[in-house]
């Protein structure tokens, strides 16, 4: 969301790890206009060494198929939700009949149910307001060549770029469109249905919660290899830093990108729909690439943490 922080951040590091070669450098030019599609916009990136960037797909935006999952939810509804009377009742009727603290589900009982009430409320088509904020913690570290001076100055950069943004989301038919011109689903995966699958989840938590039911999914661990390869836990879930095809000048020779456990933190309403939700998508990443005979090398390690609040 909101430019593709995570994606910016490890395009700032591969296209600026020229810093330390100054005798070489041009003057940064102005950053050209955005290249949009269907599903996101990214601002072109220029390096210090005039490596221009760009991405073609949001950061949150995978499109995953449940052919590739043995997920099964609840039926979709898309009727309006219940009043807060009704919901109350129907918590406190899916309360006793689930053993009151949910102290008996086991992981996959715990997946279902988070499944079934993302995937509802992802298919909502009436109007609704969802508060949304977004922030990102990240460091850049082992920046070859330039040591020190390159480090501090690649980092000063992503902190102009990384900033945490705070709108409401207005949905209609299912769809908004942020203040960047994104559009997006109610809840993330960003353009796909939830389709998580067992194996992808390293630990889970149920609890009543007053009214509410609250849900905690931690994600097994993954890695790529490549900037084409998805990894398929977090495409399933959450969404992934998606840079395939987007370097034109710049050449990457080597990248990793892992995910060593990203979180989603639920709060479900009695009437099966989600009240609010914190995304957190844990990267920890390193690359090398040349661009004009210059060669580098960075790392890079953050968390992109999405929340939406649903104003039912």
């Amino acid at each position: 969301m909101h430019h593709m922080k995570a994606a910016v951040a490890v395009l700032l590091i591969l296209a600026l790890i020229t810093l330390g070669a100054c005798g070489s450098r041009k003057t940064p030019e102005e950053p050209s206009s955005t290249q949009s599609t269907s599903e996101s916009t990214l601002p072109v990136t220029e390096s210090a060494a005039s490596v221009t960037a760009t991405s073609a797909a949001d950061n949150t935006t995978a499109v995953t198929s449940a052919a590739d999952t043995t997920l099964t939810t609840a039926a979709i509804s898309t009727t309006a939700p219940a009043t807060t009377a009704e919901a109350t009742s129907a918590a406190t009727s899916a309360t006793a009949a689930s053993g009151s603290d949910f102290s008996s589900f086991d992981k996959a009982q715990t997946l279902n149910f988070l499944a079934a009430a993302i995937n509802k409320t992802k298919a909502y088509t009436g109007d609704i307001t969802v508060h949304h904020k977004e922030s990102f913690t990240s460091t850049v570290t082992n920046v070859k060549p330039g040591g020190e001076l390159a480090t501090r100055a690649l980092n000063f950069i992503k902190d102009l770029v990384l900033k945490p943004t705070e709108e409401d989301y207005r949905f209609s038919g299912g769809t908004a469109t942020t203040s960047e011109g994104e559009t997006t689903q109610l809840l993330l995966p960003k353009a796909a249905a939830f389709t998580l699958p067992e194996e992808g989840v390293a630990a889970a938590s149920i609890s009543q919660e007053g009214d509410l039911v609250h849900v905690i999914l931690t994600l097994a661990a993954e890695e790529v290899r490549s900037l084409s390869e998805v990894p398929k836990y977090n495409a399933a879930s959450i969404g992934y830093l998606d840079i395939a095809g987007s370097f034109s000048i710049l050449q990457i020779d080597e990248v990793t990108i892992r995910y060593p456990g990203s979180v989603i933190d639920a709060y479900v309403r009695g009437d099966g729909y989600v009240d609010r939700v914190t995304y957190t998508i844990k990267l920890d990443a390193g690359g090398k690439a040349h661009a004009m005979g210059i060669s580098g090398s960075a790392d890079f390690n953050g968390d992109q943490v999405e929340i939406w609040e649903i104003k039912w």
